[in-house]
């Protein structure tokens, strides 16, 4: 799976349990609305999407892929 995709799937399961809270808070009687649902779907899959991000990330690395940007670095010539 590709690492765009893994960020991808952890921002529509933040959404998902967003929705779920959303819908509990409203069963409770919170009165929050569309405005509620957005914030916490936004706030949720952000959250969602960074914990994919870190964990893809980690197991990226224990695969031995290379997870960072390269920089090439001139060698010194000693003189």
């Amino acid at each position: 799976m590709s690492r765009g995709a893994v960020v991808l799937s952890g921002v529509v399961l933040g959404v998902a349990w967003a929705t779920v809270m959303w819908l509990i808070f409203q069963l409770t009687g919170s009165e929050s609305g569309l405005t509620g649902w957005a914030y916490l779907a936004f706030t949720i899959g952000c959250l969602g999407g960074g914990v994919a991000a870190f964990f893809g990330a980690t197991g990226a690395v224990g695969r031995g892929e290379s997870i960072g940007p390269r920089f090439f670095r001139r060698r010194r010539r000693d003189r």
